[in-house]
């Protein structure tokens, strides 16, 4: 864990609530110990921190270099880790940092569309990079989607999908065709995420709804307690063994 980034997030965590309340749908997707790549649309420029704040865990963001024009700027967000990148071009630099930070076991935040959404809340092309990132990085692709970008003083919503990877493509070269084709999945992965949330958000005040939404999330609690007990009593059944 970045201790700077823990102190800056304890810092601000309080007055991003207050000013950007925010409820999560489906955390229980999202993974706690596992380094992974968080995949966000791109609407405000408040996304970054209330995607940071909203969900646990220490990860590096990826952002755009002109951010990092200002001096002072650049060295706080590099010691939040934040991994700039020159959307101009192919900013191999950018990949490799990003590569090696999976590498070695830490998490990364990016925006696939590569810019934010101004006309509406459409999503947009999804960019290649997040192929190579997810196989040569051999991290999971988590989809996150946020709902009409973060709003002052009103409910916002960010919609966890389940985690999954990009398996066909790992032990094989990774040409443009299979680059367009990861492409194709995430964006597709995401697309879905987005239509999960609208459907949410949209019927959020049906109480049919609602309680199918209880009954699902007690069901995958109650899922999750028999795995891990499952998992304890195949320990103990192995050191008895042994």
């Amino acid at each position: 864990m970045n201790l700077f980034y823990s102190i800056v997030k304890a810092i601000v965590y309080l007055p991003f609530k207050l000013f950007f309340p925010t409820k999560v749908i489906n955390k229980i997707n999202f993974p706690k110990k596992k380094k992974l790549i968080t995949v966000s649309n791109h609407l405000s420029w408040s996304d970054i921190p209330v995607v940071a704040i909203s969900l646990p865990g220490y990860r590096h963001f990826m952002a755009k270099k002109e951010i990092g024009n200002n001096r002072l700027i650049r060295k706080l967000a590099k010691w939040l880790g934040v991994i700039f990148v020159d959307r101009g071009k192919a900013d191999m630099s950018a990949m490799r940092d990003t590569v090696n930070v999976l590498k070695k076991g830490e998490s990364v935040t990016i925006f696939p569309e590569g810019t934010r959404n101004k006309e509406d809340n459409s999503l947009q092309e999804v960019k290649s990079g997040i192929v190579m990132f997810s196989v040569k990085g051999d991290a999971p692709i988590v989809p996150v989607m946020i709902y009409s970008g973060s709003k002052v003083f009103r409910k916002n919503y960010i919609y966890v999908a389940p985690p999954f990877e990009l398996e066909e493509f790992k032990g094989r070269r990774l040409d443009s065709v299979a680059v367009a084709m990861g492409a194709e999945i995430v964006t597709e992965k995401m697309s879905r995420a987005k239509e999960m949330l609208d459907f949410y958000v949209a019927n959020r005040k049906n109480k049919d709804f609602k309680l199918m939404l209880k009954q699902n999330k007690i069901a995958k609690k109650n899922s999750v307690r028999f795995a891990v007990k499952t998992v304890k009593a195949a320990r103990k059944a192995e050191k008895r063994a042994k």
